[in-house]
């Protein structure tokens, strides 16, 4: 379902941040496909692991063959190096069905009673394959990571220099709807086609851009959108919005400021605070400076469904490519696209979920067995939102279809 591709770059973008930095403090360096874990809520007591990974943090190596003081070692996919031979090391053991819960300060397991998501006790969270900071959808701290980097931010021991930090949230299908322009802290849209689900009505959305125009000025977080209502007979007219503001406040803005939710049966637009959107039923889709949510799952009570059609093609896109993709070169595959192309069985609807910074990137498990990057460190914000750490992931033991096993790693907090 690949576009073809016009020989016009999206240059718009580039002036935009030349003039007013319109880059978002929620972009990431690297997109993946949307996370499938999310921690239970709730309140029983949570494990703290066991066996031989307990809660060891000497700063001298782990104890198995395969965390030893070569950094990366072959079980974690990389090549031996002295990358990862400082920090407290420390192994732990995940589980399935329950959280394993890390406090950076003391590089250790800890146990957590009661209601988990309440405690600021702990800064990372492992269960499966998924791994939580204690921020945002996860937990009360003030917790969030950016990464991965290369090894050679966590030799140098210093705070890196990160545009910013990723809190977990709530997302699904639009998840890696942008490519992420490092150099001009810019962002282009891969121009995928979505398909969004509300009862019996089905519709397709495309986002076309998420810099707008007011006053002569560039600002971030306007997005330009088409849409357009899909039956078992014909295609509705393609709606198009313009501007539609997700601004929120602007780059530290307050975390309760209004964005535009619209509602894609009427063309509806409101302006709801993150709470008021999780308490209606009335929008479809909600904008919050880079995040787009549904409103299903965890997005809000509204039962709004919705699939990234063009999911499977994201691990090979390029920012080269994206910045070459314009509305006009996208419009005949997006025109295109039908009811039984919408309703495919392998068109797996969902609402949203939990995600953080890690999902579907800390590790790699298109290979086999799961393996760590080559750039597989990490900045971490604990949950008291002013300690910063550095992470070096080395080993990966023992994994399971259901679980990461045994990870070890490296942690040392920041100068």
């Amino acid at each position: 379902m690949r576009r073809r591709i016009d020989s016009s770059a999206l240059v718009g973008l580039l002036w935009c941040f030349a003039l007013t930095g319109c880059g978002d403090d929620h972009a990431r360096a690297a997109h993946h496909a949307p996370g499938e874990g999310i921690l239970p809520t709730g309140g029983g007591s949570a494990h703290a692991g066991s066996g031989s990974g307990g809660t060891t943090a000497d700063g001298g190596e782990p104890t198995s063959a395969a965390g030893s003081s070569g950094g990366a070692s072959s079980a974690a996919g990389g090549d031996a190096a002295d990358d990862f031979s400082v920090g407290k090391a420390l192994r732990i053991d995940v589980e399935v069905d329950d959280p394993t819960f890390v406090q950076l300060s003391t590089a250790s397991v800890i146990q957590v009673d009661g209601d988990y998501q309440a405690s600021g006790d702990w800064d990372l969270a492992f269960q499966g394959w998924e791994l939580f900071t204690n921020g945002g959808a996860s937990g009360a701290g003030k917790g969030g990571a950016f990464g991965p980097l290369p090894f050679t931010y966590f030799l140098a021991g210093e705070d890196p220099d990160v545009p910013f930090v990723i809190e977990d949230k709530a997302a699904g299908a639009f998840r890696d709807w942008y490519v992420y322009d490092g150099k001009w802290h810019t962002l282009y849209s891969r121009f995928h086609s979505y398909g969004i689900r509300r009862g019996d009505r089905v519709f397709k959305l495309q986002l076309l851009g998420y810099y707008g125009d007011i006053q002569g000025a560039p600002i971030s977080a306007l997005y330009q959108l088409r849409y357009a209502e899909v039956t078992p007979t014909a295609n509705g007219s393609n709606v198009v919005v313009s501007n539609l503001d997700a601004t929120a406040g602007g780059l530290g803005g307050d975390a309760d400021a209004p964005s535009a939710c619209l509602t894609l049966g009427t063309g509806e637009q409101q302006r709801l605070t993150p709470e008021a959107a999780l308490e209606s039923s009335s929008w479809d889709v909600c904008f919050r400076r880079d995040s787009i949510s549904v409103n299903g799952g965890l997005g809000g009570p509204g039962g709004v469904t919705a699939v990234d059609l063009d999911a499977a093609e994201t691990e090979g896109e390029t920012l080269d490519a994206a910045k070459l993709l314009t509305p006009e070169s996208e419009a005949a595959s997006f025109d295109a696209l039908d009811f039984e192309a919408l309703t495919a069985e392998e068109s797996k609807y969902h609402g949203d979920r939990v995600v953080s910074a890690f999902t579907d990137a800390w590790l790699d498990r298109s290979v086999e067995p799961a393996a760590f990057s080559q750039d597989s460190t990490w900045l971490v914000v604990g949950a008291d939102g002013t300690s910063r750490y550095l992470l070096g992931f080395t080993a990966l033991e023992d994994s399971t279809a259901e679980a990461a096993g045994t990870v070890v790693m490296r942690i040392q907090q920041v100068r």
